[in-house]
C-alpha cells in the first residue's frame, strides 16, 4: 500500500475518533434531578435536600427557584467547574444541595406554590449551551400553628408519679402529647369520644427539675408548633438512699451464674457485678423502652392494679442503692421498682388486664414478662422461675404469668414489679390504689362516651 493510500487511511480513522467525540459531546440527555416529592413549609421554614446526577457530560449548573402567590425568587443558584472540550470535572454528580426556605424571608402567604429546579449539563447540545432539565416540586405553605384547648382542670402529681390530661387539637397533628421538661408522652383518641378529644396519660421522671414545665404540645406537618396549658401542681417527695452489701454467697454463686448466662468473664466477681449492674443494666434498659414502644393505644385495664397477693415489701420504688464490698462502694443504681416477696415459686398475676409484649429471659430481670394495658401504660415482671404466657397473648386481671423466682440479678425468691406510662418509670403504690386510678385516670376517661 502507497504512502497516500495510509495517509487517506490515517484522515478518515481521525475522522472517525474526531466525529465519534463530537457526537458523544452532543448527547441529548438532560441530568436527572433528585427532590422531594412536594415540600410543605411551615412558620419555622424548612430545609430541602436536592441532587443532579449526568453520567455523560457531568453538571455545568443548578438555578432553583420558588414561584409564589407574591411572585418568584431565587433561592438557589450554582456553577460547577468544567471545560466544552472535556465536560465537568467531576462526574457524574454533584455533592447535594440544602437550601433553606424561610417564609418570612421571601415574604411568603398562606397557600400553594412551586419549587422549580433547572439542572444544565456540559453537552454541545443547543448551540453548546447543553441540555436542560426542569422540575416543578408542589410546595404548601402553612403558618398557622395547631390550637390546643386542655379540658382538664387543676391536676396535682407526684415526683415519679402520673397523671392525665383531656385536650383537644383543632387539626390533624402529626404529633400531640404532654411534655414534661425532655419527657414527652404521646397522646390518644379519648375511648369513646367521636369529637377528636384526646387524652395523654403521663409521669413526672424522679430526676426533672423542680420547676419542670408541663405543657400539652401539637405539632403539624409543616412542623407549626402549638402548645396548652393548665394548672398542675406537682408534689414533691424524697427517695430512699439504701446501702446493700454484697456478701461472699451473692459474689461467688449469683455473680458467675448470671455471668456465664450472658457470656461474660467472672474471674474477677467485683469486677463482673460492675459490668452487670452498669453495661449490662444500660442495655436490658433500652431493650425494655424498646419493647414498650410497642405498646398500642386501646385502653385495656380497669380499675386499680393488684399487688402481687400476700407479699412484703423487700424495697421500695425509685430507691437510690449504693453497693459494698467489705465497706468499699463499688457501684450503684436506682431501683425502679417494688421487690415483692412471699412463698418461694409463688403465683405471679398479671396486675391488670392486657396483652403480653414480652415474654423471655431479659438480662438483669432473669424470666420477664411486659404487659400492655393500653393508653401508654405498661407493667414488668421480673426474676421468674417460670413463664406460662407467650407474646401476643391476652390476658386478663389476676391471670397467672409465671412463678416467683431468684433469675436474673436477684438474690433470693421475689418478684420485681414496676410500671411504665410511655417510656418512664412511676411509682406502682399510685396504680394499686383503686380510688387513685378513678380519681385520677379513670374520671377523665368518663368524659369519652
Amino acid at each position: 500500500m502507497t504512502g497516500r493510500a495510509w495517509g487517506v487511511i490515517a484522515m478518515l480513522a481521525l475522522a472517525i475518533v474526531a466525529g465519534t467525540g463530537i457526537w458523544l459531546r452532543c448527547e441529548g440527555v438532560p441530568p436527572e434531578i433528585r427532590a422531594p416529592e412536594q415540600i410543605v413549609i411551615g412558620r419555622a421554614g424548612t430545609e430541602v435536600n436536592l441532587g443532579a446526577t449526568d453520567p455523560r457530560s457531568g453538571i455545568r449548573d443548578i438555578t432553583v427557584r420558588l414561584r409564589h402567590a407574591g411572585g418568584e425568587a431565587t433561592v438557589f443558584h450554582e456553577s460547577y467547574p468544567g471545560t466544552l472540550p472535556t465536560g465537568a470535572v467531576t462526574k457524574p454528580g454533584i455533592p447535594d444541595v440544602i437550601t433553606k426556605l424561610d417564609p418570612k424571608a421571601l415574604g411568603l402567604k398562606e397557600g400553594d406554590a412551586f419549587l422549580i429546579i433547572e439542572a444544565t449539563d456540559w453537552s454541545w447540545a443547543s448551540m453548546l449551551t447543553g441540555n436542560t432539565r426542569v422540575l416543578e416540586v408542589p410546595v404548601r405553605v402553612d403558618l398557622k400553628a395547631p390550637r390546643v384547648s386542655v379540658e382538664t382542670g387543676l391536676t396535682y402529681v407526684r415526683r415519679a408519679g402520673s397523671a392525665s390530661v383531656v385536650y383537644r387539637v383543632n387539626e390533624d397533628a402529626s404529633h400531640d402529647g404532654v411534655e414534661v421538661g425532655e419527657a414527652f408522652f404521646p397522646g390518644m383518641p379519648l375511648p369513646g369520644a367521636t369529637d377528636g378529644r384526646r387524652i395523654s396519660i403521663f409521669a413526672v421522671p424522679r430526676n426533672a427539675p423542680a420547676d419542670v414545665p408541663i405543657r400539652v404540645v401539637a405539632e403539624d406537618a409543616a412542623g407549626n408548633r402549638g402548645t396548652g396549658s393548665w394548672a398542675t401542681r406537682l408534689q414533691e417527695r424524697s427517695f430512699d438512699e439504701v446501702p446493700i452489701r454484697l456478701g461472699q454467697a451473692f459474689l461467688t454463686g449469683k455473680v458467675p451464674e448470671l455471668a456465664d448466662a450472658l457470656g461474660l468473664d467472672a474471674s474477677d466477681p467485683v469486677a463482673a457485678f460492675q459490668h452487670i449492674n452498669s453495661d449490662v443494666r444500660a442495655t436490658n434498659e433500652a431493650e425494655i423502652r424498646r419493647i414498650v414502644a410497642r405498646a398500642t393505644p386501646e385502653l385495656a385495664f380497669k380499675g386499680g392494679f393488684l399487688q402481687m397477693r400476700g407479699s412484703a415489701v423487700t424495697s421500695r420504688f425509685a430507691e437510690h442503692r449504693s453497693y459494698l464490698v467489705d465497706g468499699k462502694k463499688v457501684s450503684e443504681a436506682i431501683h425502679y421498682g417494688y421487690d415483692l416477696a412471699s412463698t418461694a415459686g409463688a403465683g405471679i398475676e398479671a396486675a391488670n388486664a392486657g396483652r403480653v409484649l414480652f415474654a423471655d429471659a431479659l438480662g438483669i430481670y432473669g424470666n420477664c414478662v411486659i404487659l400492655d394495658h393500653g393508653l401508654g401504660v405498661t407493667s414488668l415482671y421480673g426474676h421468674l422461675s417460670r413463664i406460662d404466657v407467650g407474646p401476643g397473648d391476652v390476658v386478663t386481671r389476676g391471670q397467672t404469668l409465671g412463678t416467683s423466682g431468684a433469675t436474673g440479678l436477684a438474690g433470693g425468691d421475689h418478684l420485681h414489679f414496676a410500671i411504665l406510662v410511655g417510656d418512664t418509670y412511676v411509682d406502682p403504690k399510685e396504680w394499686w390504689d383503686a380510688k387513685w386510678v378513678r380519681d385520677h385516670i379513670e374520671a377523665r376517661l368518663e368524659l369519652g362516651p
